[in-house]
């Protein structure tokens, strides 16, 4: 029997990290209902509409991450059972905090809600920004850093009260968040070369976004 941190590094070795992990934050995901991802994702959001919920909302985004989480560890237990390997202490792991617990988290929200603001402000005046390529990078993208800020706190918990697990998911979360970072500051560069109303907020906000860098990086 090996622990759970253990058969990850070993697995990390195998193949650095599995593609289909991608699909969970990519904006132009696979979408294949085959996808360990996407299927799963499709099947809820028909479902949280079929209950009358909005799949959109951070209240059921947080929900289904962390079922979704938990799914896709009994899925790698199995698929490792089935080769003889037994991995020790996966039901072991504990619960971290609430994301508004993490003082780094809130002030990401702050400018999520900030830049989401600032795309509904730009629909209601008829601006183009919110519908170009740029424009939905930068909204998906500031959702996605977001849930993967909380994310990578959390990995950061589990590791610092002795829970192994995070060692793995804590590299992954890393250069998600720095591609999340990379593709922010080109949509922020494409739009400030637009004649766009709002360019002086949206130049304020990348500044701000600046200022929050070295903190999600330095998680």
């Amino acid at each position: 029997m090996i622990g759970w941190g253990e058969f990850m590094r070993t697995e990390e070795k195998k193949a650095k990290f599995p593609q289909w992990m991608d699909c969970a934050w990519r904006r132009v995901p696979c979408n294949k209902d085959g996808c360990r991802i996407c299927g799963k994702i499709n099947r809820n959001r028909k479902r949280h509409i079929a209950e009358g919920h909005d799949p959109d909302d951070l209240a059921v985004v947080f929900e289904d991450v962390g079922n979704n989480l938990k799914e896709a560890l009994l899925m790698i237990k199995q698929d490792a059972e089935k080769h003889g390997i037994d991995i020790s202490n996966i039901e072991d792991i504990q619960e971290p905090p609430k994301p508004n617990e993490f003082p780094l988290y809130k002030k990401v929200k702050r400018w999520r809600d900030g830049i989401h603001k600032l795309a509904e402000h730009a629909e209601t005046a008829n601006s183009v920004w919110p519908e170009t390529e740029a424009g939905q990078d930068l909204i998906w993208y500031s959702n996605t850093l977001m849930v993967k800020t909380y994310r990578q706190l959390c990995n950061r918990w589990h590791l610092e009260n002795g829970d192994d697990y995070g060692d793995y998911d804590y590299e992954y979360t890393g250069g998600v968040l720095r591609e999340c970072l990379k593709i922010l500051k080109k949509a922020f560069t494409t739009l400030s070369e637009l004649s766009l109303e709002q360019n002086g907020k949206l130049t304020i906000a990348s500044v701000y976004l600046a200022g929050l860098e070295k903190d999600i990086l330095n998680i």
